[in-house]
């Protein structure tokens, strides 16, 4: 049956009908006993406090402090993705290599660091560039320009991205929570359709997934993620193939066990497209807040959607 926490009121008076009935008279509204009670009630009531605290904590959920979940995750095996760095190629025109580490700027700030420097090519030197900070905000479309910060003799200061990608943020707690739950009510089986899920959601940014056994015949598992953090959700090549290595081997963030696709399994990546649904919403009082209320909920809806 349920309990009810009594309030700090209700014990202060509780304990002076104790006090009472123990000394056969009634207290004075000033007095030594009026104090202590008031004390120890607190004291009580501090105590009640925190049990409900310790009950928010034995099973992870939204009431959790963020490192109980964080906690019970690690010790359920999901581990908190970190933020990762955007990287991805760049290419300038010129004779000579390009050494490593040379860094270049975008033109809102963002720093970039060659990572990989090929020969010259024709005229051209391809790179591969790293963003200084981690983050989303190291993406780059492709044709965007970044300039050498400091010249490189026989190379043109101004280069042009191929698309910089894989920047994500730090995994939200709410998002390590999501992925508890779902762990613990699909626990890892080696190879089973939701063992899919699960991999794809431990690459850094990937907020969703899906997965469909049998997809193109026997023997066949067809997968599908997006990144909800990036302004284009869907996946590019350079994650697909990221994806498909990760799915085939990859270390298990927990144990550092080499885990994957059962042998004999072909992982499909299943090619998604996005729908576009024109609504039609009338907002009685139509004032910032509440349209900003109904925005949020109508995208949480969404994101409870499989393709």
């Amino acid at each position: 049956m349920p309990f009810n926490v009594p309030t700090l009121r209700q014990l202060i008076e509780g304990g002076l009908i104790d006090i009472e009935a123990s000394l056969d008279e009634v207290l004075p509204k000033f007095g030594i006993e009026q104090a202590l009670n008031s004390s120890v009630s607190g004291s009580v009531r501090d105590l009640y406090d925190y049990q409900s605290w310790i009950v928010r904590q034995i099973i992870p959920s939204t009431e959790s402090e963020d490192q109980t979940i964080i906690d019970a995750a690690r010790y359920e095996g999901v581990i908190q993705k970190l933020a990762t760095n955007a990287a991805g190629p760049v290419t300038f025109t010129g004779s000579v290599p390009i050494p490593v580490g040379t860094v270049m700027t975008h033109s809102d700030g963002r720093l970039y660091r060659v990572t990989l420097s090929n020969a010259p090519d024709s005229g051209s030197v391809l790179v591969e560039v790293e963003a200084e900070e981690s983050g989303a905000e190291g993406n780059l479309a492709a044709g965007e320009t970044l300039t050498l910060v400091s010249t490189v003799p026989g190379i043109q200061p101004n280069g042009v991205t191929g698309e910089i990608s894989g920047g994500a943020e730090i995994e939200s707690v709410a998002e390590v929570l999501e992925r508890l739950l779902f762990r613990k009510r699909n626990p890892p089986m080696g190879g089973a359709v939701h063992d899919y899920v699960a991999w794809c959601r431990e690459v850094a940014g990937v907020t969703r997934a899906w997965a469909i056994d049998a997809y193109q015949g026997g023997s066949t598992v067809g997968y599908a993620f997006v990144f909800d953090g990036r302004t284009d959700i869907l996946p590019n090549v350079t994650d697909q193939q990221a994806m498909s290595d990760y799915i085939y081997r990859h270390k298990d963030p927990a144990t550092g066990s080499d885990v994957g696709r059962p042998a004999g399994i072909e992982p499909v990546p299943i090619s998604l497209t996005l729908k576009v649904t024109d609504l039609d919403i009338n907002i009685t009082p139509d004032n910032t807040e509440l349209r900003a209320s109904v925005q949020s909920s109508i995208n949480s809806y969404f994101k409870t959607l499989s393709p």
